[in-house]
């Protein structure tokens, strides 16, 4: 007769218990780290579209009043194609102000995104 008191290690059920709670471990892990690299890339361009937005704004700031315009165009940054869109509306709110929004617009994998900002640019020759 055996005796179990005696005998030492695992038997297959422990062994496969403890192989599949190490497989669902791992599994859990992996899913962790494939939501991580697909935010960190969303952030990414989200961080990029935010740089262009507000380089655009730059640009329109170092002009003359009367030279700011709407206009669009495209860039490719890192792969990613991203449509950089101003518009303009002059005496907008009130007189001598021009009224501007710039907006952003890219594709990620989980669909079309944008990015808008708004600013207001005074006349520095404000005639009477």
């Amino acid at each position: 007769m055996w005796n179990l008191r005696n005998e030492y290690g695992s038997t297959l059920v422990e062994s496969l218990v403890a192989v599949s709670l190490f497989g669902l471990t791992v599994v859990a892990i992996g899913d962790l780290l494939t939501r991580e690299i697909q935010l960190e890339r969303a952030n990414g361009t989200t961080t990029t579209a935010v740089c262009l937005a507000e380089s655009e704004l730059e640009d329109l700031h170092a002009q003359d009043y009367d030279d700011i315009a709407s206009h669009s165009s495209t860039t490719t940054v890192e792969g990613a194609t991203y449509a950089v869109q101003t518009k303009v509306v002059t005496d907008s709110p009130a007189r001598s102000l021009k009224s501007v929004t710039t907006t952003v617009s890219w594709t990620e994998a989980r669909g079309p995104k944008s990015y808008s900002v708004d600013t207001i640019y005074l006349n520095p020759r404000i005639e009477d």
